[in-house]
């Protein structure tokens, strides 16, 4: 698997001053990160080669992906600060490599990915894989806002503000595309509450950098997606849908004002 290195995110941020505040991410968590990458990446290159992944309902695979996936012993604990953001890049970068490896994987080097297929046959590992991404993007946005919230109104250049941009707009991408996997109907139970699970954790955070009209999308989204739902379902989706419902703008919602 590779990813590619957030390197215009990475010159946002290196030449400034860090916050004064602690990071709450250690290089012990950097380091199991990298690791678990690692073993992953070796393991997804082995079953490659039977023109299959890792698969969760493999014990032995299970032990894998689930180390990579660990929440805490990847990424620590929150508050997310600014002096967080260096370990978050690739962190994210990693987790979102793995991702696109079950939705994009294709059996035979050279074919098209059949993703419809892929969401199906993989659904496990994509519900696993999607819900840690979204946890990696709530814990680098928290960031981000506090390193805006420092950041001199003149070091926010055109370069900068692009940047960020992009990056708003690949988080977006990302949260609607986990609201209309909910939409499948061959989703299983358990894998839909995975997903539902880390939307509503994340969305105060994600919310509040969602700019107003991208808010409105997603609460339509998510309005397609209630009436499937029922009991704790529905309670994690209107949670989830409340929060998008809120007025509040800061870090990347506010950057316009800067």
């Amino acid at each position: 698997m590779k990813y590619l290195f957030p390197a215009l995110l990475i010159s946002l941020w290196f030449g400034l001053s860090p916050s004064a505040s602690q990071a709450e991410i250690s290089q012990t968590n950097q380091a199991e990160s990298a690791a678990a990458f690692q073993a992953v990446d070796a393991l997804a290159r082995q079953t490659r080669a039977a023109g299959d992944l890792p698969r969760w309902s493999n014990p032995e695979h299970a032990k894998v992906l689930g180390r990579f996936w660990d929440v805490k012993a990847t990424l620590g604990a929150p508050p997310y600060r600014s002096a967080d953001v260096p370990a978050l890049l690739p962190i994210g970068d990693r987790a979102g490599a793995l991702f696109k490896t079950y939705v994009l994987f294709a059996p035979q080097a050279g074919t098209v990915p059949d993703t419809a297929v892929n969401t199906a046959q993989y659904q496990d590992e994509i519900a696993r894989a999607g819900a840690y991404l979204l946890r990696v993007q709530a814990a680098g946005l928290e960031a981000i806002t506090d390193f805006l919230a420092t950041l001199p109104a003149a070091q926010m250049n055109v370069a900068r503000r692009d940047g960020l941009r992009q990056l708003r707009l690949g988080i977006n991408e990302m949260v609607t595309g986990i609201v209309l996997m909910l939409r499948a109907p061959g989703l299983r139970p358990e894998n839909r509450v995975l997903l539902l699970d880390a939307l509503s954790e994340g969305a105060a955070t994600l919310a509040a950098s969602t700019p107003p009209a991208d808010r409105a999308a997603l609460i339509a989204q998510i309005d397609t997606v209630l009436a499937s739902l029922s009991g704790l379902e529905r309670e994690k989706a209107l949670a989830f849908k409340a929060a998008f419902e809120r007025k509040e703008c800061v870090g990347l919602c506010a950057m316009e004002a800067q």
